[in-house]
């Protein structure tokens, strides 16, 4: 702060704004593949496109009662039809006023009401039959698809395959009983 009370820009007193802005241009943090700008197709319009559809519900507040998760599901997906929205979990928790994890755990049952349990895994039924359209018309990529199916709607390629330990044998015998068995086979040394 200065000696007259009025706050002071050490970055522009000292030439350090030009100088971050640089460093800040030039740095490269992470790899190519992972950083969004390298590998984003979105332009101007996309990017506030996707800013007014993510801030769309920023003022919900958590659901008091299952009547009103109810409604509020119900609304996100005509809003999502009505405006051309694409609808995804991480919009609709938006839409509840929680977070996409606590609407994840509320649909594996780890808390909420089970009636809300079900309403947020028939919401993700719903997600998950929009993904499956839109892949199999062409509109989104495979790739996508099974990505979102595998990480979002519980789906795997992998087959489980259940062993049953048994004996081909038949049932194990006791020893006196193998010897009684095959004692008329073979002749048993004393």
């Amino acid at each position: 702060m200065a000696d007259d009370g009025m706050i002071v820009n050490n970055e522009d007193q000292y030439g350090l704004a030009d100088i971050a802005d640089a460093v800040v241009q030039h740095k490269k943090r992470g790899l190519k593949s992972a950083s969004l700008e390298a590998n984003t197709t979105a332009n101007a319009e996309d990017i506030s496109r996707a800013i007014r559809n993510a801030t769309f519900y920023i003022k919900a507040e958590p659901c008091k009662s299952d009547e009103e998760m109810a409604d509020r599901i119900n609304q996100y997906f005509d809003d999502c039809e009505e405006y051309g929205i694409l609808p995804r979990w991480e919009s609709l928790a938006l839409a509840l006023g929680i977070t996409r994890a606590q609407a994840w755990n509320i649909a594996s049952g780890k808390y909420g009401s089970s009636a809300r349990q079900r309403m947020l895994q028939r919401a993700k039924d719903i997600l998950s039959a929009i993904d499956a359209e839109l892949v199999s018309t062409g509109k989104i990529p495979q790739v996508v698809y099974i990505f979102r199916a595998k990480n979002f709607y519980d789906m795997r390629d992998q087959q489980e395959v259940v062993l049953t330990p048994n004996n081909p044998l038949g049932e194990v015998e006791s020893t006196e009983a193998l010897t009684e068995k095959y004692s008329t086979l073979i002749e048993l040394d004393e």
